[in-house]
């Protein structure tokens, strides 16, 4: 080694760039241990669920909030096991299976009331033989022309005079 490599201390002489990515390295790895607990996602997870439960996805969307909930109970493990990126990881994905769990109530619950709507609207259309809305219903070849309020007998087919009586 020559003289200028090595520093009065008998160490090596270390150029400026690489005691920048030295001290990058170190100061981004002091950072990682140092991740903030997921407590807001956390709670923003299970205000979800319980958006969720409220919106009937107990009986709408079982799956998806079941999910949900053992997604939560994963991440409030995590937490307690100091894994905080874990833990924020599966709140998040608790987050949006609750919101999928929602939407899908939600949707369910759109679908029966728009169901409730057309039946009261048309309530025949369950009924077989019934006319399809906005449909006049076909006349039937079995059934009289008569006009309505008269029972039995009609007068179109006696014979007229002038006058107009028979």
């Amino acid at each position: 080694m020559n003289r200028n490599s090595i520093s009065t201390l008998g160490w090596p002489r270390v150029g400026w760039r690489a005691a920048t990515i030295l001290s990058a390295s170190l100061g981004l790895a002091a950072c990682a241990g140092s991740v903030p607990p997921p407590t807001a996602q956390l709670g923003a997870s299970a205000q979800a669920i319980q958006q969720a439960e409220r919106a009937g996805a107990l009986e709408h969307a079982p799956a998806e909030f079941q999910s949900a909930r053992e997604k939560l109970a994963a991440a409030d493990a995590a937490m307690r096991e100091d894994e905080r990126t874990k833990a924020r990881r599966l709140a998040e994905q608790a987050q949006a299976d609750a919101e999928l769990a929602t939407v899908r109530s939600q949707r369910a619950t759109a679908q029966q009331a728009a169901s409730a709507v057309r039946t009261l609207a048309n309530p025949k259309a369950g009924m077989p033989g019934a006319p399809l809305p906005g449909r006049a219903p076909a006349a039937s070849a079995a059934a009289p022309l008569t006009p309505s309020g008269m029972s039995g007998t009609s007068t179109w087919d006696s014979p007229r005079t002038l006058e107009g009586t028979p």
